[in-house]
């Protein structure tokens, strides 16, 4: 007998998500909460378990589109129906008669007219040979491809194995439950697997060129959506500006090596990241406007006398913000490693709804990569967020006892965007010098509290 298992409930008022990409495919045999697709929501990407061990007949929705609570998204051969049934969250069971397992039949077509053999999980890319006609990604044989179909691996890495040649079938995985990981695919080309993108060659001794010229087409679709919607309305609803300031970094780095010290010896990893919080708090207790959000159904400014700070947070397939919550009632060393366990995590897919949620301000982080400062877009509905750049050494003329001297210090740059809905150019500038105060003499945290 054939049963149904639908979309179950994502969380708290979340009735809907975009279907990332399949796990399985027809035919397959499916063990108890092995993972059958990737939904994400405006919240987290949250992978879909199998409820039963079972032959999957077929698949009912199509990668890049929206599915809703409820909605069908496999038909199961076999397995515990009793047990498929009896969960409120899942689909009420039938009787079918089994079709092929390929193709499977899909609702709704794919954006773009490509006829596929079998669905799936890596997304669709089309590039032009310049001629007109398309060819799906490099050379790879139609065996090959059907084998990579097979490969557990996320979209990002399917993506970069496209474009470098490399067959998935091919490379050793090292993630869970036999998951390629794109650090597999990186030592697979380290080792002679296959050449680079400048010049792929088969492991067979064919040689094939990598298309020149033309277009290519990627699916829109994922967390690179998700953070396109979220910038746009951003952009949108909130009148955006950006206030620079610079500050001596000197203190704050010496303040870091203490507690990069201290963090070593309880196996934390301990950044620049929770000092700079725990600053962001103080100025924020003086001027809370910036620590808001407006209800534009009430009219009202929702002051928020507790600190959320979200965290902007490069992956493989965007920016993600896990939020860092009541960050003034945690020491330094607590904030370090609750960083470096969302951090983890987000590079993980591994993200809750919960770590996503709440937030009252973000800070982002491009020091690492370099840049002078920029001017980040707010997290909205938040109205504030603070850009944080990297420390660099110069020369600077400073006043000891009384005479000017050059000297040679660590500096950097603060860049804050702000609402200015809501907040002035002269309340952010003030914000912006409490804070540098604070940036340039961390001691002062410790006068007004405990």
């Amino acid at each position: 007998m054939s049963v149904q298992f639908a979309l179950p409930e994502l969380g708290e008022g979340v009735m809907e998500g975009e279907l990332v990409t399949w796990r399985v495919k027809a035919g397959d045999e499916v063990n108890h909460d092995q993972p059958l697709c990737e939904v994400m929501t405006d919240k987290a990407t949250i992978e879909i378990p199998s409820p039963v061990k079972a032959k999957v007949v077929s698949v009912h929705a199509t990668e890049g589109h929206t599915v809703k609570v409820g909605d069908a998204l496999i038909t199961f051969d076999g397995g515990d129906s009793d047990t498929l049934k009896g969960r409120p969250a899942h689909g009420a069971g039938h009787s079918a008669p089994a079709p092929a397992p390929a193709p499977a039949a899909k609702p709704a077509p794919a954006p773009a007219p490509v006829a596929k053999a079998a669905p799936a999980p890596a997304p669709t890319t089309h590039a032009s040979n310049g001629s007109g006609a398309t060819a799906a990604g490099p050379a790879l044989s139609v065996e090959a491809r059907s084998q990579a179909a097979r490969v557990m691996a996320a979209p990002s890495t399917r993506r970069f194995a496209r474009e470098r040649g490399v067959e998935l079938g091919a490379v050793v995985p090292s993630g869970p439950a036999g998951r390629v990981m794109r650090e597999d695919v990186d030592r697979f080309i380290r080792e002679g697997g296959i050449g680079s993108s400048g010049g792929i060659t088969a492991r067979r001794g064919r040689a094939s060129s990598a298309p020149t010229g033309g277009e290519e087409r990627v699916a829109f679709k994922g967390l690179r959506k998700k953070i396109a919607e979220k910038m746009a309305e951003s952009k949108h609803k909130a009148a955006h500006f950006t206030y620079v300031e610079e500050a001596d970094a000197t203190e704050l780095v010496r303040l870091r090596e203490a507690a990069k010290e201290a963090g070593a010896a309880q196996g934390i990893k301990v950044t620049f990241l929770p000092i700079v919080m725990k600053a962001m708090v103080e100025a924020l207790r003086k001027y809370p406007i910036l620590n808001s959000t407006l209800d534009e159904a009430t009219s009202e400014i929702v002051y928020k006398h507790y600190y959320n700070i979200g965290l902007s947070v490069q992956t493989e397939d965007g920016l993600t913000a896990p939020v860092v919550k009541n960050v003034e009632n945690k020491s330094v060393l607590e904030l370090a490693a609750e960083i470096q366990d969302l951090v983890s995590r987000a590079r993980a897919k591994k993200l809750t709804r919960e770590d996503l949620t709440g937030g009252t301000i973000t800070l982002t982080n491009a020091g690492s990569i370099g840049g002078l400062f920029a001017t980040p877009i707010i997290n909205f509905p938040e109205v504030a967020i603070l850009g944080f750049n990297k420390i660099f050494r110069k020369p600077v003329v400073k006043t000891i006892r009384g005479v000017e001297k050059i000297v040679i210090r660590d500096w950097t740059y603060f860049s804050i965007s702000l609402d200015h809905r809501i907040v002035d150019g002269a309340i952010a500038a003030e914000f912006m010098k409490e804070f540098i105060k604070i940036i340039e003499q961390p001691s002062l945290m410790m006068l007004d509290r405990a």
